[in-house]
């Protein structure tokens, strides 16, 4: 992935602060592949609020792989006139996250950090944009929600299905 390359130091960096950082208070869920229900191909609507609260609907894919310890996300939607074409990759630890993102459309790059549990991974976007992205997710169905300020894209929201 071309899009990783200039960014691959941090995220070597980030990754092996947060493998050899102490666990601390591991749950359950946080021990268990938090990212195993995601992987794979998912679809479906969304949609997209942009600077000054204008709607626009979206249809999107998205695509998610990996392992346990990794997680790589693939999400692009389109409507009208804009399009989202987002990618991150992930490292876990003792359910925390870190790691980097990309938005090519609106070309904004950063880093991430936040949590996994059993049916959720949350994370914080940080760079040139801020932003938050939660994804709540069972076997068949999610649901991905992303703030952001800094950019004229806003929010993001998506209801998808595996594919």
């Amino acid at each position: 992935m071309a899009m990783f390359t200039p960014m691959l130091r941090i995220a070597a960096l980030l990754a092996a602060v947060l493998m050899t950082a102490p666990a601390g208070a591991q749950t359950t869920a946080a021990i268990a592949n938090p990212f195993e229900l995601l992987i794979g191909k998912w679809g479906g609507s969304g949609m997209m609020t942009l600077e000054g609260g204008r709607k626009q609907r979206l249809a999107c894919d998205a695509s998610y792989s990996g392992s346990s310890l990794q997680l790589v996300i693939i999400i692009n939607c389109k409507g009208g006139e804009n399009k989202v074409q987002m990618q991150a990759k992930l490292s876990a630890n003792a359910g925390r996250l870190l790691g980097i993102w990309e938005e090519k459309s609106f070309r904004v790059a950063g880093s991430i950090s936040g949590i996994a549990t059993e049916n959720k991974i949350s994370f914080n976007i940080l760079g040139a944009v801020q932003g938050k992205m939660n994804v709540s997710y069972s076997k068949t169905r999610q649901q991905v929600n992303i703030t952001a300020k800094g950019v004229s894209l806003q929010a993001v929201t998506m209801n998808l299905t595996r594919r």
